[in-house]
């Protein structure tokens, strides 16, 4: 699903708890807040494990293939767990429209509940926004798969090797500077990490070929 589809699927589904009136906004709320309490306990080790346990189970695998198959979860997982953050900022700030639209339907009161849970509810999306890049950072691929994959030399090897470092260096500083600020700006985390992305991808187009830099590319 491309970004203006998704963007307007949960448009949808917000207006919809929107105009449902009172008892719909009470679903809608609840929703929101259940799911996040239910994600904020969910890690995503237990989902691999869960994963890995099923198909050892179903097709017998024996201990390389549960380690080599392991690897391709937990890289698929991450990927996937990426993607989910990078439109993040997105979804957030339909949230946050959808709540100022239902803010002038109700009293002062009502208003004043409201925003306690829109405050709660922000504050858990954060929480796992920034969870979510931290798994994401375990699809960086290492200097052992790039070397494979695209078939570096020894001139390349330890120069792609240091800007892959750099690059995870660089995000997790990004994360660390944001995720214990107080309502940061998840719009401006991500464009600063695709900032990091954009030099490093100019960085690696130096080192590479252009038939490895479109294997690379097939990676991301």
């Amino acid at each position: 699903m491309n970004k203006a589809k998704l963007i307007i699927t949960v448009a949808l589904i917000l207006l919809v708890g929107i105009f449902a009136g009172s008892l719909g906004t009470r679903i809608y709320l609840k929703h929101q807040l259940d799911r996040s309490e239910i994600q904020r306990f969910r890690h995503h080790e237990d989902k691999v494990k869960r994963t890995m346990e099923q198909l050892t189970e179903d097709l017998g695998l024996d201990s390389k293939q549960q380690d080599e198959i392991r690897k391709i979860i937990v890289l698929t997982d991450a990927k996937v767990t990426g993607i989910r953050a990078f439109y993040q900022p997105d979804v957030s700030r339909l949230y946050d429209q959808s709540f100022a639209l239902i803010k002038e339907k109700l009293n002062d009161e009502q208003k004043r509940k409201l925003e306690a849970r829109h405050e709660r509810l922000s504050r858990r999306s954060t929480d796992s926004y920034f969870r979510s890049l931290r798994i994401a950072q375990n699809a960086l691929p290492d200097v052992a798969a790039l070397k494979d994959r695209l078939g570096l030399n020894k001139v390349q090897e330890p120069q792609v090797a240091r800007i892959i470092e750099d690059r995870r260096t660089q995000q997790q500083q990004i994360i660390g500077k944001y995720e214990n600020k107080e309502n940061p700006d998840l719009a401006v985390v991500r464009s600063e990490l695709a900032e990091v992305q954009k030099i490093i991808t100019k960085r690696l187009s130096d080192v590479l070929t252009e038939e490895q830099m479109a294997r690379y590319r097939t990676m991301q």
